[in-house]
């Protein structure tokens, strides 16, 4: 394997753009040390001796360890992450949301380790990161312990501890942060209404959806309707089901498949099969779960 990485100077830009094309910006602290030892090393386990090394001796990292992530090779990206200086925002979000996609905690913790020992201060983008690794991966002690100990925190931010604890059946921790949230959006309603319908609580996720159109009606969406007609359904109590498809149809919210086939299983779950079938025989594009549940109603 080709020897690279020697005597590796990088630059310290405070600004750059990710893949998605949004701009971040970070810092570094001015008082930081090496905080692994230096290698000069290469070594993959794959056959794949050409490109990677190549973009490694000519100092191209970022786009080395985006090629490796794209192949699921966490390991080698992290070999070459601890061979830079000062890694870019852009290289700590592509290892980061490979974490997440693959969950893979161990890994992540690797990750915001060496983001805390390189002296690299990350930006509310890379924390959001983080948060949403942690509870992708079901490590909801770490991802709360970050969020308690950010400065600055976002929309984003309270969503996503919102809805780690919420797909966990965490529902009064996350109830408790939904009551603390500054502002909240049709993500926020929609996470707290179906942790409630996943976890048996249907009535409560109810309330919560009178609680919403109580306040601003525009914070609903087609997962959020879909998530009350499943309480409905789940009661199940077919005048509140008749009184969200009210609702539906005002909001202008009937023009999903998604809420007509959440409509059709409400009202067959509620007893109502003739009017299943009417919605069933208005909706355009039909999967197989829906033709299954109808054909099991018949």
């Amino acid at each position: 394997m080709t020897r690279f990485l020697a005597n590796l100077k990088s630059s310290h830009s405070s600004t750059v753009f990710n893949h998605s094309h949004k701009i971040i910006t970070f810092s570094y602290s001015s008082q930081t040390t090496q905080p692994f030892p230096p290698k000069t090393f290469f070594k993959s386990n794959t056959k794949d001796t050409t490109l990677v090394p190549h973009l490694c001796n000519h100092k191209r990292f970022d786009e080395a360890i985006h090629i490796l992530c794209q192949q699921n090779r966490l390991k080698d990206a992290l070999q070459i992450l601890h061979q830079i200086e000062k890694p870019s925002a852009s290289v700590y979000s592509t290892l980061i949301q490979s974490c997440i996609k693959n969950r893979l905690l161990q890994q992540g913790k690797k990750v915001h380790q060496h983001i805390k020992l390189s002296g690299f201060v990350p930006g509310l983008f890379i924390l959001n990161r983080l948060l949403e690794m942690y509870a992708k991966c079901d490590s909801l002690m770490d991802s709360q312990k970050l969020f308690d100990e950010m400065h600055e925190r976002d929309l984003c931010s309270w969503n996503v501890l919102i809805s780690g604890y919420a797909k966990m059946g965490l529902l009064q921790e996350a109830k408790s942060l939904f009551d603390k949230m500054p502002e909240r959006d049709n993500f926020s309603w929609t996470a707290m209404i179906s942790g409630y319908v996943r976890h048996d609580r249907p009535n409560e996720a109810l309330e919560l959806f009178r609680m919403m159109k109580r306040g601003d009606n525009s914070k609903s969406n087609k997962f959020t309707v879909s998530s009350a007609l499943a309480a409905a359904a789940a009661v199940p109590c077919m005048r509140i089901g008749k009184e969200i498809h009210g609702y539906i149809m005002r909001t202008g919210l009937d023009s999903d498949e998604v809420v007509w086939s959440a409509l059709s299983d409400m009202y067959g779950k509620c007893g109502s099969i003739e009017e299943a079938r009417h919605i069933f025989d208005m909706m355009a594009d039909r999967d197989i779960v829906t033709w299954t549940a109808m054909i099991d109603r018949d």
